[in-house]
């Protein structure tokens, strides 16, 4: 919850099911924010947590679905019309294409959110996991480093 961005966020997304999340989210946005749950809900959470900060920001909540996405965008063709049609300009190949781009152009920040480490130890990897010895958010495996073996 950092301060200078409460009330300043127009739209989160919690693909967590987290219910704290969720309500932080609800916290976070600005006034007339939307907040969609993509993540499916684990845990009981009291309804009030959530109604207080959807009332009072007048927060739009709804649920979401990754796959509400198109998987590939294409032209708008008339041919398409009575079968339904896609004419989206983005897909989820071009999301993925994008954010790709800008990591490798390194337009995204990533100091202090990625561990890289190597694949070969995945026991020892879970158990870092579980045990909370990791504090970045993302891991990314390296195999540059390993050889394969006839």
């Amino acid at each position: 919850m950092d301060p200078d961005l409460q009330g300043k966020v127009a739209l989160a997304v919690d693909c967590s099911g987290h219910e704290g999340a969720v309500l932080k989210g609800c916290r976070i946005v600005r006034r007339m924010g939307e907040v969609v749950l993509v993540g499916v809900p684990w845990r009981h959470l009291t309804a009030h947590d959530v109604l207080n900060p959807v009332f009072f920001n007048h927060v739009t909540l709804r649920s979401g679905w990754e796959w509400e996405l198109p998987m590939h965008g294409r032209s708008f063709q008339w041919e398409e019309l009575l079968g339904g049609y896609n004419n989206a300009l983005h897909s989820i190949f071009s999301g993925f294409s994008r954010a790709l781009e800008w990591l490798t152009e390194g337009k995204i920040p990533l100091d202090g959110l990625v561990r890289s480490t190597s694949p070969d130890n995945p026991a020892r990897l879970y158990a870092d996991i579980m045990a909370r010895h990791i504090d970045e958010p993302f891991i990314v495996l390296d195999w540059a480093g390993l050889t394969s073996s006839p």
